[in-house]
């Protein structure tokens, strides 16, 4: 066979089940079964499916793209959110907007690095884990916002005054 033959040939070929012969010899294999029987059609391979399939693995691509979205939507919602800041300064509203958006945006930020580099196939109680921690000290870290604007000085005046001094 010539080397061109070779490099065409298939490189995967599927197994061949072989029953066997019914002779004297072997009864075991059945009386009346013949040599066309002997060998069937290749061996079939069972894909296990798991029986219930959960709400991460269906996502796919759309949550991905939604995510996507979400942390291009908080980046750009930053933008006017400190320019109005620098130009009228400290406001209570923009200060209160300010403590949801920026521990928002760090949510997705650090989501996006759980989900890069602790990955649920490989490290799968590290995963959880990280996931919740993430979840759990940025409604924390909104809580302390929320505290800070309503019972102190606000977020604005806080930077203005650690600029100044």
């Amino acid at each position: 066979m010539s080397l061109r033959l070779l490099s065409r040939a298939p490189l995967h070929r599927p197994a061949l089940a072989i029953r066997r012969v019914a002779t004297a010899n072997n009864a075991s294999a059945g009386a009346g079964t013949d040599a066309a029987n002997a060998i069937s059609t290749p061996l079939e391979k069972k894909e296990e499916k798991p029986a219930v399939q959960k709400d991460e693995d269906k996502q796919g691509y759309q949550y991905g793209t939604f995510h996507w979205t979400l942390e291009r939507a908080s980046a750009i919602a930053l933008i006017p959110l400190f320019s109005t800041q620098l130009i009228y300064g400290a406001h209570p509203i923009c200060d209160g907007l300010l403590g949801m958006v920026v521990p928002y945006h760090c949510y997705l930020g650090f989501d996006a690095c759980i989900t890069d580099y602790i990955q649920k196939r490989n490290y799968p109680r590290m995963n959880r884990f990280a996931n919740w921690t993430n979840f759990g000290l940025t409604g924390l870290v909104m809580w302390g916002c929320f505290e800070f604007n309503t019972n102190e000085i606000g977020l604005t005046e806080f930077i203005q005054r650690m600029w100044t001094a």
